[in-house]
């Protein structure tokens, strides 16, 4: 059955979300307009298919709203505190909505010494108004920095099952302070599993794991039936499955790293998990319960499996992305997409909340140049609403292009990247703003990127490479990146800027650099040692002082952390010498090129020490340097005001000094 877009036109209205009038084609939207949080997130729609709830964003703080759709009106409003931001929603059951959300915290004996990004569960109640905190609001789990859930939806009225690290009393505790993640060591936090009530947020332990559990799996009556253990000083990973009142291995592996677990199969008789294929890409294997071999369900020779979609009700993985296509595992989930996607055709179609008889769904679509807008489809009608525009000022705007690319880098390989252009442009003789993503171990996917769309209608190239360190592309690539701030990930940074002059897309004389963390540290390097490429460098929530970043995590996390080690791997170690040179905070005497500092207050990823470091050092050499500090802000810019903060100090620095077109 075909679904009818006819009724899609005004339904923002009837749905009672706020509207705000879209910019005209021919103007250059402003930066409320990217910079702004999305006015709605988080939609998820109810088991029964009656209720719609999302995160709404207001002057006052995130709220999470409740809406009839038969009644056609608000059912209920849940106001958040508005020091936290909401970060996914979901139903247990048609009367409890469970939220999540983060925010900042201090723990140690010192107030204000150990800053820390803390998420936490709760459960709003429709009939009563009643929010409730899930199990983490007391005793060892109060200084946890978050926990997962496990179980949303489960045969037992009322309850959830979670699993968070707890302190077990066998062992020695040696101190309080913030966890972040399992030690490299017994240190008496063992993850355990919890069936939780809603009503109450108290919690019942059900399985308890070693120092070194890593993830749980639960069934569909939520009871845990698999775990994942990994022994970092071995670097031993195991699979383990309930086998009456014990637990069989069915895996073992040694130097090789970690599997993530992403659920049962439908039937429950295998688990779906991550491998590396043959040619060294991230794949997803079936491994049967019975501890019987393995097998390949979806691999590629060249890029890596990503996006592991869930079924809201059954919790089954259904799907998995490679690159912008969507791969399925389950019949009935691909059978709902068709039929979505062909009224949608030529955008990204994201089919992912759906009632428990399926006739109701929740669908997302998008593109690299046009905005997310959300729809619940009713099969039974034959209709596709609009719930509401992420961005509804951008609704008519006239935005960028993006292409696909590749270039050579220096010493043959060839780097992938997004290039986006000004709206109605030839392309060529450009001012170019390279934008390295963060991570680095991450990659920048192929949807709509507010940031980049923000420069492009301003006039400007904006390339994003895929640089080697970035995931995605394999094995090798990830890897690649190790212990290569500064070298070979910057080298491909600067191979792209290179290739684009070639091209002639570049202006040489008009080339900027703009990154947030990695890319700030990205966007500092290129001012420091490639310093006649750039004519600017802007560097958000960027680290500048390697060893100084090591030294953070050890005092945060603990000498023995994963995060310490991780980091320690990455990068190298504080006392290497080229981790020291490659520090552009080492480098200020080199710098030719304005730079803008921006950092968040509360940036608990990465202290905001290092970008007023790199100030002091710059005008120590009487370099051009101008220092934002972002108030109450966290590492991701979650909040409207110091995101449309640091665009509009973005486009004042960039403006200045590369002299766009408008």
């Amino acid at each position: 059955m075909e679904v009818s877009r006819a009724s899609a036109c005004a339904s923002v209205l009837a749905l009672g979300l706020l509207y705000v009038a879209s910019a005209s084609a021919a103007e250059v939207p402003p930066a409320e307009a990217f910079g702004a949080i999305p006015v709605i997130s988080a939609v998820e729609l109810s088991p029964n298919g009656k209720i719609l709830a999302w995160a709404e964003t207001t002057a006052q703080g995130a709220v999470a709203i409740t809406f009839d759709l038969d009644a056609h009106a608000r059912k209920r409003a849940f106001p958040i505190n508005k020091d936290v931001i909401i970060r996914s929603m979901s139903w247990a059951d048609d009367e409890t909505l469970l939220i999540t959300v983060s925010g900042y915290a201090t723990y140690g004996q010192v107030q204000g010494k150990y800053h820390y990004n803390v998420s936490r569960t709760y459960s709003a109640d429709l009939n009563t108004g009643k929010i409730q905190m899930l199990l983490m609001r007391g005793g060892a789990r109060a200084y946890v920095t978050g926990s997962t859930l496990l179980a949303w939806r489960t045969p037992q009225p009322k309850k959830v099952i979670m699993s968070s690290l707890d302190f077990s009393e066998v062992h020695m505790r040696e101190q309080t302070g913030s966890h972040i993640d399992v030690g490299r060591k017994d240190d008496g936090w063992v993850r355990q599993v919890f069936e939780v009530d809603t009503r109450s947020g108290e919690g019942t332990v059900i399985a308890t794991g070693s120092a070194y559990t890593d993830e749980w799996v639960v069934d569909k009556t939520g009871k845990p039936i698999v775990r994942s253990e990994w022994n970092p000083q071995q670097e031993m990973f195991a699979i383990l499955v309930r086998n009456g009142l014990g637990w069989k291995e069915i895996l073992r592996e040694e130097h090789v790293g970690t599997r993530d677990l992403f659920g049962l199969t439908s039937d429950e008789t295998g688990l779906i998990v991550s491998a590396r294929s043959a040619a060294g890409r991230r794949s997803l294997w079936l491994l049967p319960l019975d501890g019987s071999p393995g097998r390949a369900l979806l691999e590629d020779e060249t890029r890596d499996i990503s996006n592991v979609s869930y079924d809201r009700i059954t919790h089954a993985p259904v799907s998995a992305s490679i690159g912008s296509e969507v791969h399925w595992l389950d019949k009935e989930s691909e059978e709902r997409f068709g039929k979505v996607a062909r009224a949608f055709k030529g955008k990204r179609v994201t089919v992912y909340g759906r009632s428990e008889d399926g006739k109701r769904i929740l669908a997302e679509v998008d593109t690299p140049s046009t905005p997310p807008i959300y729809y619940f489809v009713d099969f039974a009608k034959g209709t596709a609403d609009t719930v509401g525009e992420a961005y509804p000022r951008l609704i008519d705007a006239k935005l960028g292009e993006v292409r696909e690319i590749k270039y050579k880098a220096r010493d043959g390989v060839t780097v992938p990247a997004y290039l986006t252009l000004p709206p109605d442009s030839n392309g060529k003789n450009l001012p170019l703003v390279v934008l390295p993503h963060g991570g680095p171990e991450a990659h920048d996917p192929n949807e709509f990127d507010w940031w980049a769309q923000f420069l492009a209608v301003r006039g400007y190239a904006v390339l994003q490479p895929q640089f080697r360190g970035s995931t995605g592309l394999g094995e090798a690539w990830r890897l690649a990146g190790y212990r290569q701030w500064g070298l070979l990930m910057q080298d491909d940074v600067t191979d792209g800027v290179t290739a684009m002059i070639e091209q002639g897309v570049a202006d040489a004389k008009r080339v900027g650099i703009v990154g947030a963390s990695y890319g700030g540290y990205a966007a500092l390097a290129g001012a420091a040692f490639t310093p006649d490429l750039y004519r600017c460098a802007v560097s958000v929530n960027g680290v500048s002082n390697l060893p100084r970043m090591l030294g953070y995590y050890r005092e945060h996390t603990g000498t023995e952390s994963n995060a310490t080690e991780y980091w320690r791997d990455h990068i190298g170690p504080s006392s290497d010498p080229q981790v020291i040179a490659k520090s552009p905070m080492r480098s200020a005497a080199t710098f030719r090129a304005p730079v803008l500092l921006m950092h968040a207050v509360n940036d608990t990823v990465v202290p905001d020490d290092q970008s007023k470091g790199m100030a002091r050092e710059l005008e120590k050499e009487h370099k051009a340097v101008t220092f934002v500090s972002l108030a109450g802000e966290d590492h991701w810019l979650s909040q409207s005001a110091t995101r449309v903060q640091m665009l509009k100090e973005l486009e004042k620095f960039l403006s200045a000094n590369l002299r766009a077109d408008h």
